[in-house]
C-alpha cells in the first residue's frame, strides 16, 4: 500500500465525498477516485460502498481505517524526524573540554546558549586533556574540542579557531612577599620553586611557559608537575610553590591564594576550538555557527 493511496482513502473515509476529500488533498477527483481503485484492487476487497449522496465505508473499510490513520501519523513522524535531524534540531554531539575550561565564562554561556536553542540536542561532555580530545577527534569519538594550544600531528585533519586569548596570572601563597602586589613581570619568578604542567597534560602550555622563561632569562626550578590548573592552584594553596594560571581560575575558590598580573606581553593563553575537517553533521554546524559568532575575527 503505497502512502498517496492510504492517505486518499482516510480522506475519503473522513469526509464521506470523494469531491470533498479531493478538494482537502488539493487534487481533482479523477486521480483520487483511481488511488482508491488501486487500493481496492491490492487488496482485493472493496473499502466503499458508492451511493447518491456520497460513500460509506465496508467492513472492510472499516477495518483498514484505524491502521491507515496509524501509519499515516508514523510517516508523518518519521518525516519529522529527519527534516529535524536534517535541521541539527537533534540528535547528539560529543564536546570535550580541558579541565581549566568550567572556570571561564565562555564554555559554560555557550553550552546554556545552545540548549535554549537546540533543546533535543544530546550533550555528551568530557572533561579530558587537549592531547585526548586531539585524539579522540581524529578517531571520532568526540565532534568537538576546547583545547588549549598545542603541538599534534593531526595536520589538515583539524580545522581550529581561537575563540579568547586569556591572560596568564601568577599565582601565589596569600603569604607570599608579592601576593598583593598588582603586577610581576616573569623574571622576578626566576628564583620562586615553580608547579609545572606535566607532560602528559597535552596542552602546550608547559612548553609556553617554558619558552617564556627562557625569554626571560631562566628555567624554572620545577619542584612538582601537575596535570591541571586547579590541581596547580591546590598546590599553591599548600605552600609548595608558585605556578602559572589563565585569568579565568580566579574563579576558583581556593583559600589562601593570590593572583597577580603578569606584565609580559606574551603571558597568556588561547582556548582553541576544534573540529574535524568537513564534519557535516547540522548539530556540528549549529554550535560551531554559535560559537565563532562571537569568536574574534582572524
Amino acid at each position: 500500500m503505497d502512502v498517496p493511496d492510504l492517505r486518499g482513502f482516510v480522506a475519503v473515509a473522513e469526509e464521506c465525498h470523494f469531491s470533498r476529500a479531493a478538494e482537502r488533498l488539493h487534487i481533482s477527483q479523477p486521480p483520487l477516485s483511481q488511488r482508491i481503485a488501486r487500493l481496492e484492487r491490492k487488496l482485493g476487497v472493496p473499502l466503499f460502498q458508492r451511493g447518491r449522496g456520497g460513500v460509506r465505508l465496508t467492513a472492510a473499510g472499516q477495518a483498514l481505517l484505524p491502521q491507515a490513520r496509524a501509519i499515516l501519523e508514523q510517516v508523518a513522524r518519521a518525516e519529522e524526524l529527519a527534516q529535524r535531524a536534517g535541521r541539527g534540531e537533534s540528535g547528539r554531539l560529543s564536546i570535550g573540554f580541558a579541565g581549566s575550561m568550567p572556570f571561564s565564562e565562555r564554555l559554560p554561556r555557550l553550552l546554556r546558549d545552545f540548549r535554549v536553542c537546540w533543546p533535543e540536542v544530546r550533550l555528551q561532555l568530557r572533561e579530558q586533556s587537549s592531547g585526548e580530545q586531539i585524539r579522540q577527534l581524529l578517531e571520532h569519538g568526540l565532534d568537538v574540542g576546547f583545547i588549549r594550544p598545542t603541538r599534534h600531528d593531526a595536520g589538515q585533519a583539524l580545522e581550529t579557531r581561537v575563540l579568547e586569548r586569556e591572560p596568564l596570572f601568577v599565582a601565589l601563597h596569600a603569604e607570599h612577599p608579592w601576593a598583593a602586589l598588582a603586577r610581576l613581570s616573569l623574571h622576578r619568578l626566576r628564583e620562586q620553586p615553580f608547579i609545572l604542567y606535566s607532560v602528559e597534560f597535552g596542552s602546550g602550555l608547559r612548553e609556553h611557559i617554558l619558552g617564556m622563561c627562557l625569554r626571560a632569562g631562566f628555567t624554572p626550578r620545577v619542584v612538582q608537575d601537575v596535570h591541571e590548573m586547579p590541581t596547580l592552584i591546590s598546590l599553591v594553596s599548600a605552600g609548595i610553590g608558585i605556578g602559572l594560571v589563565t585569568a579565568s581560575m580566579q574563579r576558583a575558590s581556593v583559600p589562601n591564594v593570590r593572583y597577580v598580573a603578569l606584565s609580559d606581553v606574551e603571558a597568556s593563553s588561547d582556548i582553541v576550538l576544534a573540529w574535524r575537517r568537513g564534519d557535516d553533521s547540522p548539530v556540528l554546524r549549529n554550535f560551531l555557527g554559535l560559537a565563532l559568532a562571537a569568536a574574534p575575527s582572524t
